[in-house]
């Protein structure tokens, strides 16, 4: 049973201390003094009242006409500060698509990487839309929508290449960046392939495509941003659908703003199925 002893106390001298300034200020003083704390209480109820469309983001949002977003532009192609010294990038443009399905505008909060959360704790911003891996131990506090890009591990092959997947790599040659993640990811192959691929490792990600299209090699794997550039550069290759590991980019808003993500999702789950996504993908891949 929780014991109330402190609160009683506490009460008891919270009137002791006020009978005996009422006693020094008298019965006007009083009034006044009950006047002045009624004008508080309602100044509070305002304060509240006024804090209401916190509960409700999209209102608070459709109200300043403003979608805040908290980026990062240090990470091209996804965000980036272009020559007329205007932030742009596959999220820049994302982002002002997503303002705009929810009728108001996109305003850019720049700050730094390690920043991106403090921006959200402190009201600085809205969401953030800067290639953001979802955090686990950021779970609790913030919410986030599913993946509009995996970053992640992909394969790389020719056109006309009958591979379909790790499985189809046994015994085949395939390069890959030495001391990249793809490198990490193909030396656990070695370990739990029957027949693991045959590893060449390239200083570059032009190197060891080069020599993929060259029909030297039968595959690489390059992180998904990489490789969707060198398939643009390079006519003949292609990306397999899918990915090697998963490293999905994901957009984050405070845990009370869930309403905001579930509008949000509703929004790139539209621009996925109408192609949207992809097509915006494509253009900064290129």
């Amino acid at each position: 049973m929780r014991r109330t002893y402190a609160p009683v106390m506490a009460r008891k001298m919270c009137q002791t201390t006020s009978d005996r300034y009422y006693t020094r200020l008298g019965g006007g003083a009083r009034a006044a003094h009950v006047i002045v704390a009624v004008q508080l209480a309602l100044a509070l109820l305002l304060l509240c009242a006024c804090s209401g469309p916190r509960s409700n983001p999209l209102k608070r949002i459709q109200a300043t006409g403003t979608l805040r977003v908290a980026l990062d532009p240090s990470f091209p192609p996804f965000e980036f500060v272009d020559g007329t010294g205007q932030v742009a990038g596959l999220d820049v443009d994302l982002a002002q698509v997503i303002a705009a399905r929810l009728g108001v505008e996109a305003h850019f909060v720049t700050t730094g990487y390690d920043a991106l959360y403090d921006a959200l704790t402190v009201g600085r911003a809205d969401v953030i839309i800067s290639a953001l891996y979802p955090d686990p131990d950021r779970m609790q506090t913030f919410t986030f929508s599913p993946g509009y890009f995996n970053a992640g591990e992909v394969l790389v092959v020719r056109e006309d290449s009958p591979i379909t997947g790790v499985p189809d790599l046994a015994g085949k040659q395939v390069a890959l960046v030495f001391g990249t993640e793809a490198h990490m990811v193909a030396l656990q192959w070695e370990k739990t392939m029957t027949t693991p691929p045959i590893l060449l490792t390239g200083d570059a990600p032009e190197t060891i495509t080069s020599v993929l299209a060259a029909g030297i090699v039968d595959a690489v794997i390059l992180d998904n941003v990489t490789a969707q550039m060198a398939v643009a550069k390079t006519p003949g290759l292609r990306v397999l659908l899918s990915p090697v590991t998963d490293e999905p980019y994901t957009i984050a808003a405070r845990k009370e703003d869930a309403k905001l993500i579930e509008a949000i999702n509703a929004i790139l789950e539209e621009m996925q199925a109408n192609g949207e996504l992809d097509a915006l993908i494509r253009r900064w891949m290129q």
